[in-house]
């Protein structure tokens, strides 16, 4: 899923696309090493008036000989080329509704997908901007989401002696789901979504009117301005809420919650989500998704990464 948000890359983009159960601690289920043979990095974009240095993830792929950037998008069932920009490349032609590459790689990276979806109503200006890698680039295997070092790697099973805080998650119709917990709110069906990088947690009105005792005073400050994949204006208020908010594994003391623009909540509602959890809660950590049966999400506790 995505939300669209002013920001830049070098060059401006008109662009951001926005299990139950207690957690359990695993100190020999992730990594100390890393072969970089399985590892791809990625560039951080932020919005135009610098409110968020990390609104979103960038990644510099090649396709067939085409460079380009693709925004990691988890939010989104399926990796897409962006057919407005593509077309003009030459990379697809107009009557084009897949594409299977010959190379799709990111450095040493590659992915082996059959085809690409080409979407044609992402109305993406900018010539570098071809596309999204959505969750199918996860699908059953454990990855690692290295934000501090700016890169993702998919683990080999073989490493050993982190300290993984882990939270069961469910896959289902392409989302990735995790629980969390807004004051004494519980909910279960949180969608996991990179595309919605400065979102903390969003949530909708039905939910938002439950924890509205919690709220702190409204701060316009803390609301986002933006546009959503199809273009139409969002505006999404946020306010700090007293207490604690627990998202998967983490728990976060008095965050930004924020109230899900009514222009979204038909896409998130399609994803069977009770809301919306961005990079925002992960941005100084490590964290690994699980898209093994059973999924789980997991935490890396910022003493054991010295590893890496």
């Amino acid at each position: 899923m995505t939300i669209r948000i002013n920001i830049f890359l070098g060059f401006v983009l008109a662009f951001l696309t926005l299990g139950c159960g207690g957690a359990f601690a695993d100190d020999n289920s992730s990594a100390n090493y890393l072969d970089l043979r399985r590892c791809f990095d990625f560039s951080w974009t932020r919005m135009h008036d610098d409110r968020h240095s990390r609104a979103a993830i960038m990644v510099l792929v090649e396709i067939n000989g085409q460079r380009g950037y693709m925004q990691l998008d988890t939010g989104a069932p399926e990796t897409a080329l962006y057919g407005a920009v593509t077309d003009r490349s030459g990379l697809t032609v107009p009557t084009q509704e897949t594409l299977k590459p010959r190379r799709f790689c990111s450095g040493s990276y590659c992915w082996a997908l059959p085809s690409l979806t080409v979407d044609r109503r992402k109305a993406a200006s900018d010539p570098k901007l071809i596309g999204h890698l959505g969750l199918d680039i996860f699908e059953g295997r454990e990855t690692l989401l290295d934000y501090p070092g700016q890169h993702v790697c998919t683990l080999s099973g073989k490493e050993r002696n982190l300290r993984v805080t882990w939270s069961p998650a469910v896959v289902e119709a392409g989302s990735l789901l995790i629980p969390g917990t807004i004051g004494t709110t519980h909910l279960d069906r949180l969608l996991f979504d990179t595309g919605s990088g400065p979102i903390t947690v969003s949530v909708f009105p039905t939910t938002w009117d439950v924890i509205a005792g919690h709220l702190k005073p409204a701060t316009p400050s803390l609301s986002i301005e933006g546009h959503s994949y199809d273009g139409a204006l969002i505006h999404v208020r946020g306010n700090l809420i007293a207490g604690t908010v627990a998202l998967g594994p983490k728990t976060l003391t008095q965050p930004v919650v924020y109230e899900m623009p009514e222009n979204v909540r038909s896409i998130v509602a399609r994803h069977g989500a009770t809301g919306v959890v961005g990079d925002a809660p992960f941005v100084d950590q490590q964290i690994i998704l699980d898209l093994r049966y059973p999924a789980r999400f997991g935490v890396i506790a910022s003493a054991s990464t010295s590893a890496w």
